[in-house]
């Protein structure tokens, strides 16, 4: 029997440190749980910083290379080639083109061209007319100026008369 008990407590012995061990890792396992696991960015963090002082630094070699290859990019595109007509005919609708240029267009050009004629006309016969009239009143005047002149009795009127012909006429 002693060696029973001894069996006994021996696994009692062990029971115990195992109860003791199994408390301590679920302890330490409820505290894992409790704490996050983060990822390790200080590469990437790194990484980022120097990116970062490069630009502040402003490298103007790496900003002429990006320049230099947006250039090329934008030489190898092909373009659109903008293309400039004067149409003077149309290669489609040519009857509704006809019908607008001689129903509409044309007569209303003529008529244009026709009242500005008019026009210029009736602005030289105004100025023909007015020509005209102040030579009538002028031819008037020096009817008169003869005929008082030519029936004049006075010699003294004759010579004041004279005196003031000569005076215009300067």
């Amino acid at each position: 029997m002693n060696n029973t008990e001894e069996k006994l407590e021996n696994i009692e012995d062990v029971l115990q440190q195992l109860v003791i061990s199994i408390n301590r890792f679920s302890q330490q396992e409820v505290k894992r749980q409790g704490e996050m696991r983060i990822p390790d960015y200080t590469e990437r963090l790194d990484q980022i910083y120097k990116e970062l002082s490069e630009l502040k630094q402003g490298n103007p070699q790496t900003e002429l290379h990006q320049l230099v290859e947006q250039l090329k990019k934008l030489k190898s595109e092909p373009r659109t080639v903008k293309q400039h007509r004067l149409l003077l005919f149309p290669e489609t609708n040519q009857g509704q083109y006809y019908k607008i240029v001689f129903g509409r267009l044309l007569p209303w050009g003529l008529l244009f061209v026709a009242t500005t004629y008019c026009f210029s006309l009736g602005q030289k016969a105004l100025d023909v007319w007015k020509i005209k009239d102040y030579n009538d009143r002028a031819d008037q005047y020096v009817k008169a100026w003869l005929y008082l002149d030519e029936h004049a009795e006075n010699k003294v009127i004759k010579k004041r008369m004279a005196e003031a012909w000569q005076k215009a006429n300067r």
